[in-house]
């Protein structure tokens, strides 16, 4: 079973470095690690409603279809921009769209509590 502690870990992880690759206008790595970061919310928010998380990608989504639909929008929605961050190269419009949904996202699933 995974560990909410390590999800939270590996969450703040994500988010630090891409904040740290965006400031340095590295936009690959930063909407690579912002997606990474958005997929641990999703995560934490199928542990909290379901206690289970997906396998991968499909298993994930589909999950998170049924039980927190405008999480599965989000996460679809950007899917496409993590993809072409491994070989086209992301503009700081992308990169900062990739950056508020994100954060959108982690209040939706832990509020502000700055985790």
């Amino acid at each position: 079973m995974v560990e909410k502690g390590i999800i939270e870990k590996n969450l703040n992880e994500y988010l630090e470095i891409a904040e740290y690759a965006f400031s340095r206008k590295k936009f690959n790595t930063a909407v690579t690690l912002y997606y990474k970061a958005l997929v641990e919310l999703c995560d934490l928010e199928l542990l909290r409603k379901l206690n289970k998380i997906g396998a991968n990608h499909t298993e994930r989504f589909d999950l998170l279809k049924e039980a927190s639909p405008s999480l599965y929008d989000s996460a679809s929605k950007l899917f496409r921009f993590y993809r072409d961050s491994y070989n086209k190269e992301i503009s700081a419009t992308v990169a900062k769209l990739v950056k508020e949904e994100v954060e959108n996202a982690k209040r939706t699933v832990i509020g502000n509590k700055g985790r």
